[in-house]
């Protein structure tokens, strides 16, 4: 009994003695975190087995920032979603066209309230997509904070979660456990009313994403992507695919649209590295696939991309690529904008680029469509 009273006080020690961990629940979770899931399985943790078990209050098997913060006895960083007010977000500018911002990630880094803020002083009057980490419980936070004003998309992090435990087996495997829970999820929220859409989902992310733990190629018309496509299109919503110009997979995702020509599918990046007249002809050959725009511009889109493949910037600061006005002027209802940052700086610039680099050089029936008309539409906004 002594021995392991010791063991206790040595291992407790051990993990509570840290200044980053004392100070920041959630920086300890992301440390620990090895599979995307924004909480600390016990195969993640590297301390007794004793302890794990006294910090998971709930019992479930995985530890959260929440939890941390509890055995520490200290407030989460930030505190909850209703702690802080909106009136701190202040007013939305609505001085120039309203826009709909379709490839805002919610990040368990960035607190919703400050996520409002950059929306209202830049004219955002929705955002949303995906959550990177932290599941339902962070797509619940952002709803909650910004109402209807948040665009609630699911699956994007455990699909992420199956990739990194079960491989692109697991993400094209109807059976996969984790797969069954959470089409099961999904089906629940978008029955209450909590979700418009689900992704973004990497199809095939294999050379556009410069972590090359989350890259990978899966099958565009695998069975699982088939049921999340009649599962959008049963509530009306969409599915995010990120998908770039692959051969393989373009045929692929031309397959999948078959499937369900009355399932929308969002193409996130408009295919990445794609041209103009390739973009053309998917979207000629399917009216049930539309275009966001985010990561074909500064600042998502890095300079050492663009010098390298130059096509894949539709717009700068202040210009539009000839080719592709023609073709945004020409099917007006198919594309919209989104900014896929996570950076307040980043935020205000990629908003800045697209009010004067897309949207000034298009027509203003078409720039309006492409702002916000199209995304209003298509998700049901209000």
């Amino acid at each position: 009994m002594i021995n392991l009273l010791v063991s206790l006080a040595v291992g407790l020690g051990i993990v509570f003695s840290s200044a980053v961990f004392a100070k920041n629940p959630v920086k300890v979770v992301k440390n620990m975190d090895h599979d995307g899931d924004n909480k600390v399985s016990l195969n993640e943790w590297t301390k007794s087995p004793f302890i794990f078990k006294k910090i998971d209050f709930n019992g479930d098997g995985y530890i959260t920032a929440e939890e941390f913060a509890k055995k520490w006895g200290i407030p989460m960083p930030g505190g909850p979603s209703n702690e802080r007010s909106i009136d701190e977000a202040g007013s939305l500018d609505m001085s120039a066209t309203i826009i709909a911002d379709v490839h805002m990630h919610p990040h368990p880094d960035n607190h919703p309230i400050d996520q409002l803020s950059w929306m209202n002083r830049n004219g955002v009057k929705w955002a949303g997509l995906g959550e990177i980490k932290g599941g339902r419980d962070i797509r619940e936070k952002y709803r909650q904070a910004m109402g209807n004003r948040f665009i609630p998309f699911g699956g994007q992090s455990t699909m992420n979660s199956i990739y990194f435990k079960h491989g692109i087996e697991g993400l094209e495997d109807l059976n996969n456990w984790m797969f069954k829970s959470l089409m099961n999820e999904l089906e629940e929220d978008f029955a209450s009313g909590k979700l418009k859409g689900i992704g973004e989902l990497f199809g095939n992310n294999s050379k556009s994403n410069p972590n090359p733990k989350v890259r990978r190629k899966t099958r565009i018309d695998a069975p699982t992507y088939l049921v999340m496509l009649d599962l959008v299109e049963k509530y009306g919503g969409a599915l995010s695919l990120h998908v770039q110009m692959d051969k393989d997979s373009i045929e692929q995702l031309e397959i999948l649209a078959d499937h369900n020509p009355n399932g929308n599918i969002i193409w996130a990046h408009c295919g990445n590295n794609s041209y103009a007249e390739e973009a053309r002809g998917v979207l000629l050959r399917h009216n049930n696939i539309y275009c966001d725009l985010a990561a074909r511009h500064t600042p998502k889109l890095k300079d050492r991309v663009i010098s390298k493949r130059p096509h894949s910037e539709i717009f700068t600061s202040d210009s539009l690529d000839d080719s592709w006005r023609v073709l945004i002027e020409e099917m007006p209802d198919r594309f919209m904008v989104g900014t896929d940052t996570k950076t307040e700086g980043h935020y205000d610039k990629g908003i800045y680029n697209i009010r004067n680099g897309l949207l000034a050089n298009l027509s203003q029936e078409t720039a309006e469509k492409v702002a916000y008309k199209n995304a209003q539409r298509l998700l049901d906004l209000h």
